[in-house]
């Protein structure tokens, strides 16, 4: 009899182990459906921790909003105001400005350019050579005409608008940056290129 007491009580323990067993399968089962059911990914917040990254180089074009292969999507944006094309007047004025800022600009370039560079020199006390000299303008030359774009694009101009204030002060802005960024240069210039006399 003990026998038979203890098959049944091990058939017991059995039955009980295999009604847990199910009982876990339908739970698992449900959840499957649920997360199948809710299958949309869910990204919750993202902080980058910049402070912590090292950048070795930059490079690259960054294109926020714009389609990179239509640079001119921008100029096409035309707005319309009592009948007047307010885009086409804007981009006319512009051009016009920026053809009188660019042609006194690169008169600067080719004539006071140098003894701006000659002050700077003096005031850090070394010389450099011509063909240094004639290197610095070259770079500035090269870079002239998108801080006149800049700073054109930067005005909202109007048919009541003087050009000529508006030219003097980009031209008063880019030779101040023109000297910024030579005074810049020449100040982080490596000792043994400086040509101290």
């Amino acid at each position: 009899m003990y026998q038979y007491n203890n098959y049944f009580q091990q058939i017991q323990a059995q039955n009980n182990k295999i009604t847990e067993l199910e009982k876990t399968i339908q739970l698992l089962q449900s959840e499957m459906r649920k997360l199948r059911d809710n299958s949309a990914t869910k990204i919750e917040k993202i902080e980058y921790k910049f402070d912590q990254l090292k950048i070795e180089r930059l490079e690259g074009t960054l294109n926020i909003g714009l389609n990179p292969t239509d640079p001119n999507q921008v100029e096409n944006f035309d707005v319309a105001q009592n009948g007047v094309n307010i885009h086409g007047m804007q981009k006319e004025l512009r051009e016009q400005l920026g053809a009188q800022v660019s042609e006194e600009l690169h008169q600067f370039l080719n004539g006071e350019c140098l003894s701006l560079i000659g002050n700077i020199e003096e005031k850090f006390n070394y010389r450099l050579d011509e063909p240094h000299r004639r290197h610095i303008i070259e770079d500035i030359r090269k870079q002239i005409d998108s801080r006149i774009h800049y700073y054109v694009n930067g005005i909202h101009l109007t048919e009541n608008d003087s050009l000529d204030d508006h030219k003097k002060a980009i031209v008063t802005n880019v030779k101040k940056d023109v000297e910024n960024s030579v005074t810049h240069f020449l100040n982080h210039l490596p000792t043994n290129m400086k040509g101290n006399e």
